[in-house]
């Protein structure tokens, strides 16, 4: 079965339990952006192919191989739809969204009660009749990726064992409303440090500028962002004792391992968004204004983030790493 992944990391780590249950029955090959496809590399019985954003011809090219594969739709774009009709793949299965019924050789009707996007995946596969058996979000990782991030801690001067280190993830694709103040991730990195902790800070290119705000001068912090890739970054997660982040992409990576993490909230619903952790706690403001799910904050003040303060988090910080009685 040939799958069109999500556009977004966060989304496509939301949507694995589907890969898991359908790898369960058949080979895969998961079609999506190539920015992250590479996490995907290690699932079972499953191959990546590329798509190319910009270059429809290149990927119904590369679609023409696959004519006799099922094919399975997580976006919900009519462009999706009518690439895999003009592919001529001969299922082609997805939400009837986007004016796109008639390109789809098997349809359902969105659901109309709100979900979380995990179950909503899970909800347009159940209502194609496959079996829902893992509902937990899934992540492989080998050994060699492991014995690599420990290989690229170590080009930092970082050994996990003796260093330990807290991961924050100051970025959000979405928006401004989305991001806790670098300042405040500030705050908290020294709070961090001055419990002998060291400070990681992650991110793609785009948040070089974040991590340099957060990091300069700090004793103890490192700036990680744009630095390396995905993978390496989740063998990364694995040896951090937290995970500190916006509602993103890589708070759904530190779900997708299980590793201790808090999210912080603000323009979004963790109801509908959340991490799927047990090891996870989340920070959201109640004001009248939230959820709004605008990239920036209509009436400028920005209260659903600022309101988070760093000792808020740290406090929290303390409790989450506190072992059980």
């Amino acid at each position: 079965m040939l799958i069109r992944i999500p556009n977004w990391l966060g989304d496509a780590l939301m949507a694995t339990p589907v890969y898991a249950n359908l790898s369960h029955i058949e080979p895969l090959i998961l079609f999506g952006p190539p920015s992250f496809l590479e996490l995907f590399e290690d699932f079972p019985k499953t191959k990546v192919l590329p798509f190319y954003k910009e270059n429809f011809r290149l990927n119904l090219a590369n679609l023409s191989r696959y004519r006799e594969e099922k094919g399975l739709l997580l976006t919900n774009s009519f462009s999706s739809a009518w690439l895999f009709f003009r592919a001529r793949l001969r299922v082609r299965m997805g939400f009837a969204t986007d004016l796109r019924g008639l390109l789809l050789t098997q349809k359902v009707k969105p659901p109309k009660e709100r979900m979380h996007q995990r179950d909503k995946y899970l909800y347009l596969i159940e209502k194609l009749g496959y079996p829902i058996k893992e509902r937990e979000l899934k992540l492989y990782l080998k050994e060699e990726t492991l014995n690599q991030a420990k290989a690229y801690l170590k080009e930092w001067g970082l050994t996990p064992e003796r260093e330990p280190f807290i991961i924050l993830a100051p970025g959000a694709a979405f928006g401004p409303a989305k991001k806790w103040p670098e300042k405040y991730y500030r705050e908290l990195a020294l709070k961090l440090i001055s419990q002998g902790f060291r400070v990681l800070v992650v991110g793609g290119p785009k948040e070089r500028k974040s991590g340099q705000l957060i990091c300069e001068g700090l004793e103890g912090a490192y700036n990680l962002c744009g630095k390396t890739n995905l993978k390496i970054l989740a063998g990364i997660f694995t040896l951090g004792k937290a995970l500190i982040s916006n509602d993103s992409g890589l708070m759904h990576l530190g779900a997708a391992l299980k590793i201790p993490q808090i999210a912080l909230f603000g323009s979004t619903d963790p109801t509908l968004t959340g991490p799927l952790n047990e090891r996870a706690k989340i920070i959201k403001k109640e004001l009248p204004c939230a959820p709004c799910f605008e990239r920036t904050c209509p009436r400028k003040h920005y209260r659903c983030l600022l309101d988070i303060t760093p000792d808020e988090v740290y406090q929290l910080v303390k409790e989450l790493l506190t072992p059980d009685p």
